[in-house]
């Protein structure tokens, strides 16, 4: 269901503590500012973390994720809501929202001015090729454990193409996290899903991992390959070799890795920040390396992503925006 503008009684709340409530993705602006989102369709523009100016958008629907491409912006969340700016975020149009879905998108990528894409909970994903005028949604089976798509071939065989579609879109996984690291996209998800596309997203194909629990978020550097979830599980894979887990000991689950500086940042639940010369770690990595430096922030706040800015860290949270000490 695609939407146009909403009336202004559906527009964001003009929230004197915005900037203290839970915000979900961060990215640059331009060289010396940044754009947060969050819940209620919050919208922060600033250059630290006490200049934050709200930006009133056409939504109230929690806002999970944010990207840029020049000047051109797109958020997208709950409601199956997509915004757009196409002025460094000034202004907001709502281009695409279907409430019936009840469910989030989580994140969104655009390859260019025209060509994106955004994924979500219950395999969700669509592809605009116009800058979002239009999107068509995509199932890819291949997403799915062996054993899933084993047994959806048989539903084909037996019960036909229209069961077949309706079975898929049930039982695909949620998607958490698009990542593209040159030419390769990278997705995370639930269930132990990985997953890797070397045609924009076109096709897919899993990664193999011994692990089942969620994924929250995936990176890449050089050949070495990062993934972190659910209740501190962290893992790390070189090219070719196996996985090695990294023990952060702690459970708090692991929202977003960055990559600065040949560092691996890895921001969790509970205030958890963990530092990784992820370059030289042995085998079995562990919390008492000295590779490995784990700090937990005083107020214990849930840090959920972060970007460096003017030489300083600036982290979303579920209590606002906040200066990220490593």
């Amino acid at each position: 269901l695609v939407l146009s503008a909403s009336s202004f009684a559906n527009d964001s709340i003009n929230a004197a503590l915005s900037n203290d409530s839970i915000l979900l993705d961060i990215t640059s602006l331009s060289a010396n500012q940044y754009v947060a989102v969050g819940e209620r369709g919050h919208i922060l523009i600033g250059s630290s973390v006490a200049d934050a100016q709200q930006v009133i958008v056409p939504t109230k629907a929690t806002l999970t994720a944010v990207t840029r491409i020049d000047n051109l912006l797109w958020a997208v969340g709950h409601d199956f809501t997509i915004i757009h700016s196409k002025d460094s975020g000034a202004t907001w149009q709502l281009q695409y929202q279907d409430v019936n879905k009840e469910h989030p998108l989580m994140d969104v990528h655009f390859f260019d001015q025209k060509h994106g894409i955004v994924a979500g909970a219950y395999g969700s994903f669509m592809r605009t090729v116009d800058g979002g005028n239009s999107w068509s949604t995509e199932l890819h089976s291949t997403l799915l454990h062996p054993d899933d798509i084993e047994y959806l071939e048989e539903v084909r065989e037996f019960d036909g193409e229209e069961f077949y579609k309706q079975e898929l879109e049930s039982i695909l996984p949620h998607f958490n996290r698009l990542y593209v690291f040159e030419n390769t996209v990278y997705m995370a998800g639930e269930t132990g899903m990985l997953a890797q596309s070397t045609n924009q997203g076109m096709s897919w194909e899993r990664i193999d991992i011994d692990y089942d629990g969620s994924f929250f978020d995936i990176t890449s550097s050089k050949d070495i390959l990062i993934a972190g979830g659910l209740r501190g599980n962290l893992f790390m894979k070189h090219s070719d070799n196996e996985w090695t887990r990294i023990d952060l000991c702690h459970t708090g689950s692991v929202n977003s890795l960055l990559i600065i500086d040949e560092r691996l940042l890895v921001l969790s639940n509970n205030g958890y920040v963990a530092t990784i010369d992820y370059l030289s770690v042995d085998d079995t990595p562990s919390c008492s390396d000295p590779q490995v430096t784990i700090k937990q922030n005083n107020d214990k706040v849930t840090l959920l992503n972060a970007l460096s800015l003017n030489n300083n860290m600036i982290a979303v949270t579920s209590n606002g925006l906040a200066p990220l000490t490593e």
